[in-house]
C-alpha cells in the first residue's frame, strides 16, 4: 500500500498543472468547475484564486489541507466531496479537471466513468486533463489502471468535444513519492459541443 501521509506532503505545495495554467489563460468567464481527484489540491487553489466556484473530489479526505490555504473569501467558494470514480456522482459543470486522477479508475468501470464525466460538462463548458500512455513505466506493474494509445485518447472527445489544446509528453520524472518513473502523458483541454 502506497504512503498517502507523504505523498499529500511532497504534493501539497505543488505548482498548478501547466494545462490548468493554459485554460486560466483563455479568460473564460469564471463559474463553477469540479476538481475531480483533486489531491492536495492544487488545481482547486489555483482555479479559486482565479474565480471559480470549486467542488473537488477525492477519494481520500483532503479537505483539511485545501482549505488551510484559502482565506475568508476564498473558502466560499470551495466544497469537498469524498467520492469513488466507480461509485461516481457528478453534479452538472462549466469546467471539470482531471489530472492525473482518470487512469486510476479501475478499467472496468472506465467507459461507465468517462459518460458520467462528459454529462456532467454543460453545453460550451470545458474539460481539462490528462491520461496515461502505452509507454508509461507503471502498465508492466498496475494492470487495473487505464493506459490509451493517442487514438484512444482522440476517440473519447470525437462526437461530444472539439479539442482546444493537445499534446503528448513523454519524460522521466518522479511520482508524488518523490520516486523515478518514466511518464508517458497525453494532456489536453476540449469544449463541449
Amino acid at each position: 500500500m502506497w504512503n498517502i501521509e507523504k505523498y499529500y506532503e511532497n504534493t501539497e505545495n505543488a505548482s498548478p498543472n501547466p494545462m490548468v495554467k493554459k485554460f486560466i489563460a483563455m479568460n473564460i468567464n469564471p463559474t463553477n468547475a469540479i476538481d475531480l481527484g483533486c489531491g492536495a489540491g492544487r488545481d482547486t487553489i489555483f482555479l479559486i484564486k482565479n474565480g471559480w466556484n470549486v467542488l473537488s473530489i477525492d477519494r481520500e479526505n483532503t479537505e483539511e489541507i485545501i482549505s488551510k490555504k484559502l482565506d475568508n473569501e476564498e473558502i466560499k467558494k470551495f466544497r469537498f466531496e469524498n467520492q469513488s470514480f466507480e461509485n461516481i456522482k457528478l453534479e452538472k459543470t462549466n469546467l471539470l479537471v482531471s489530472n492525473f486522477s482518470i487512469p486510476f479508475c479501475d478499467k472496468e468501470h472506465f467507459n461507465n466513468f468517462w459518460k458520467k464525466i462528459t454529462d456532467s460538462i454543460l453545453k460550451d463548458g470545458y474539460f481539462v486533463g490528462n491520461f496515461f500512455g502505452l509507454n508509461d513505466s507503471w502498465t508492466k506493474m498496475k494492470k487495473q489502471m487505464l493506459f490509451l494509445t493517442k487514438e484512444d485518447v482522440l476517440n473519447l472527445f470525437k462526437e461530444s468535444f472539439e479539442i482546444v489544446h493537445f499534446n503528448e509528453l513523454e519524460k522521466d520524472g518522479k511520482t508524488g513519492l518523490g520516486k523515478m518513473k518514466h511518464w508517458h502523458i497525453y494532456n489536453i483541454i476540449a469544449k463541449k459541443k
